[in-house]
C-alpha cells in the first residue's frame, strides 16, 4: 500500500480501496443511458469527445505527475457535472488505470443521480464528521475501474467543512492513492460562493466547461484569475452549435470538444 509523508512527518494512508475492493453497485444500461453516461461505450460516436479529451488528461498526468483534477464551470446549468462523469467513465476504460470521480459541489450534489446511486450517506456526511470510514461511501460501477463518492444535499457550512481536519483527510487519503489512480473532482461553479477556490487550492490542475453562446470570455478570464495559481488544464466547450462536421447525434468535432445534450 502506498503511504505519504504529510508536513508533520506521519504518514496518510489511502482513505479508498482500489475499484477491485470496493462494492458494486449494479447500473442497468438504460439507467446509464437516461443519466446520458455514455464515456463506457467505446463504440459510441456520442463517447468521442471524452475519449479525446482523456488522452489528452493522461498525457498531462503521466507527464506533470497530476492526479487531482477539477471539473468547474463559471456559473451553473452549462453541463460540468455531466462532463466531469463522462470523462470519468472513458478513463475508466484505460487499462491498469484507477479512477475516482468525488462530487464536491456540495450546494448541488450531482453525481449520486448521474449514476443512479440511491440516497444515504455521502461525502458531506464523512467531511462533517458523521461517517468516519470513507470506504463506506463508495460505490464501484458495475465491473469497470471507476468508484464514485457521492454527496447528498445538507444544510451545513461547506467552506468550514472543506477547511475542517476531514477535509484535510480526505485530500490528504486521495493523494496516498497508488500511482495508477486519477482523481476527478465535480467541483461548484466558480461564482457560486467560495468553495470552488478553496477546493482548487488542493487539486493539480482544473478544467473549465464553458457553453457555446452562454460563457463569455470574461467569465472565462475571471475564472482563471481566482482559480491561480492551480494549473489551467484546458476548455471543454459543451453544447456546441457549429454545424461543421456535426454527426447525427449533435457532436461538434471541429477544434475542441463539445456536445448537445
Amino acid at each position: 500500500m502506498n503511504v505519504e509523508l504529510r508536513p508533520d512527518g506521519m504518514t496518510e494512508a489511502p482513505l479508498f480501496a482500489p475499484p477491485s475492493r470496493t462494492r458494486s453497485l449494479d447500473i442497468l444500461p438504460e439507467q446509464l443511458e437516461e443519466q446520458r453516461i455514455v464515456g463506457f461505450r467505446h463504440s459510441d460516436t456520442r463517447a468521442r469527445p471524452f475519449k479525446l479529451l482523456r488522452s489528452q488528461i493522461l498525457k498531462r498526468a503521466e507527464d506533470e505527475g497530476i492526479k487531482l483534477i477539477g471539473v468547474t464551470s463559471a456559473a451553473p446549468n452549462v453541463g460540468k457535472t455531466f462532463v466531469a462523469a463522462n470523462l470519468a467513465a472513458a478513463l475508466s476504460r484505460i487499462s491498469d488505470l484507477d479512477v475516482y470521480l468525488l462530487d464536491l459541489d456540495l450546494h448541488r450534489p450531482a453525481v449520486g443521480k448521474r449514476y443512479s446511486i440511491p440516497e444515504g450517506p455521502g461525502v458531506h456526511d464523512f467531511l462533517s464528521g458523521q461517517v468516519t470510514d470513507a470506504q463506506s461511501i463508495a460505490y464501484r460501477i458495475n465491473d469497470e475501474r471507476l468508484v464514485v463518492i457521492p454527496g447528498f444535499a445538507r444544510e451545513l457550512a461547506t467552506g468550514e467543512l472543506l477547511t475542517s481536519t476531514q477535509g484535510d483527510r480526505l485530500f490528504a487519503g486521495l493523494r496516498a492513492l497508488p500511482k495508477n489512480a486519477v482523481v476527478i473532482v465535480d467541483m461548484p461553479p466558480i461564482f457560486a460562493d467560495d468553495d470552488a477556490v478553496i477546493i482548487g487550492q488542493r487539486l493539480d490542475g482544473f478544467l473549465l466547461v464553458a457553453e457555446d453562446g452562454r460563457t463569455t470570455a470574461k467569465q472565462a478570464r475571471e475564472t482563471m484569475r481566482m482559480m491561480y495559481p492551480t494549473p489551467f488544464l484546458g476548455t471543454v466547450l459543451n453544447r456546441f452549435r457549429a454545424q461543421i462536421l456535426t454527426d447525427e447525434y449533435g457532436y461538434g468535432f471541429s477544434y475542441g470538444y463539445g456536445g448537445y445534450y
